[in-house]
């Protein structure tokens, strides 16, 4: 609740899992002790300075708006008759839901989301590629993964990040991770770069590129109007208004 909050109150916490105020207190204390939280009157914060990476489960009830609107932008991109992969996150995960159902084109994926979700269509074409699987991006990558699709020439590829600076460039927290995503922009010919606002002016250890590496960046229309035009002069971005 906090990472999808923000912020969150003991009250209702209590409330929500039928507990004393005490109880929650005590948990937040063990949370605050390990970083993960900060404790303020009442309450407690995420710990913005945390590197932790967040669980699917999580991201998933983040942003829901923005990243529904960015996949519907994804779909008057892709042309009929394409070959797409789309990467692991769940940004890429919206877009995967909003294109599917272009006619005659053939999607690969690694995300174990994409995958459960899109298979039941009989009419999809639908390919998933082999690698080690990962629990918190709820998809396969390493070095089978990257062997893999090197064996193929894609139309396009939809990749997710965890943060994007103008001088940090678009970067990950896990190694294996970043090195899968790399491999897929390589066999690409129009790379697309899906991210909600939140990523921006993040930077993390593992680098995939460059803003300019990418086709187009596509985010919601609350990233920093002074970064989307620095960017906005190295490749083409999109924002999207998420109330539309």
């Amino acid at each position: 609740m906090i990472r999808v909050n923000g912020d969150v109150s003991s009250k209702e916490l209590a409330h929500a899992f039928n507990v004393s105020t005490m109880t929650i207190s005590r948990d937040l204390n063990e949370l605050a002790k390990g970083g993960e939280i900060n404790l303020i009157h009442g309450g407690a914060t995420e710990n913005e300075n945390s590197i932790v990476e967040k669980p699917m489960s999580i991201k998933e009830l983040t942003k829901i708006n923005e990243k529904k609107s960015i996949g519907k932008y994804c779909n008057t991109i892709i042309t009929p008759g394409s070959s797409v992969f789309i990467e692991t996150g769940t940004t890429t995960f919206a877009v995967a839901k909003e294109i599917f159902h272009k006619k005659d084109c053939t999607f690969f994926t690694n995300s174990l989301l994409i995958l459960n979700s899109l298979s039941k269509y009989d009419e999809i074409n639908l390919h998933t590629v082999p690698g080690k699987y990962r629990e918190l991006s709820k998809g396969f990558i390493g070095i089978q993964t990257t062997e893999y699709v090197h064996q193929f020439n894609f139309d396009y590829c939809v990749i997710g990040a965890e943060g994007i600076g103008l001088q940090s460039g678009v970067s990950l927290m896990d190694e294996d991770d970043a090195l899968t995503k790399i491999a897929v922009m390589k066999q690409a010919k129009c790379k697309i770069l899906v991210a909600d606002s939140s990523k921006f002016a993040e930077d993390y250890l593992y680098k995939i590129g460059c803003v300019s590496d990418f086709d187009y960046i596509i985010t919601d229309n609350n990233v920093n109007k002074e970064i989307y035009h620095e960017i906005k002069k190295r490749t083409e971005m999109i924002l999207i208004d998420a109330t539309e």
